[in-house]
């Protein structure tokens, strides 16, 4: 075989290998020797906007669609606003949970614009932290506290 045509083999079946274990995680695993630990599915969200002087408690529902690695992707629905939908993307660490949270394409609300993050730390089973985000009818920043509960 001639070896330019081997060379090029090598590389292309090395590229394919690599993204596979990549996309997978084991190449995390493999390079890194770390595991992450497996987030249940669906979590109850209750939070406090820290402005509010009634602390009127919310609840939203978080569902992670997908866990791969450090990385996470899912959805957030807001009981209030039935209408409305959030996707988010973000790293867990072990300890910490980092999320950014945008508007949905699947949303019936297709023109609300509410975007920011939200930061936690696992204290137990449950995650606690704060949200920041862009309060798009207020025009302001917006900072709440936040609990996170696996549903059982």
């Amino acid at each position: 075989m001639d070896p330019t045509i081997l060379a090029a083999t090598i590389g292309a079946v090395s590229t394919i290998a690599a993204a596979v274990l990549g996309q997978t995680g084991v190449f995390e695993v493999l390079i890194r020797g770390r595991r992450y630990p497996k987030l249940p599915t669906e979590w109850k969200s209750t939070w406090v906007d820290i402005k509010d002087q009634e602390k009127k408690e919310h609840n939203e529902r978080f569902f992670i669609t997908k866990q791969r690695g450090p990385k996470i992707r899912g959805y957030i629905l807001y009981d209030s606003a039935p209408d409305k939908r959030w996707e988010f993307e973000g790293n867990f660490t072990g300890r910490f949970l980092q999320l950014f949270y945008y508007p949905s394409e699947k949303a019936d609300d297709r023109l609300f614009q509410d975007y920011g993050c939200y930061f936690f730390e696992l204290c137990g089973t449950e995650f606690v932290g704060y949200s920041v985000g862009y309060d798009y009818i207020g025009r302001a920043l917006d900072l709440s506290e936040h609990k996170l509960v696996a549903k059982a």
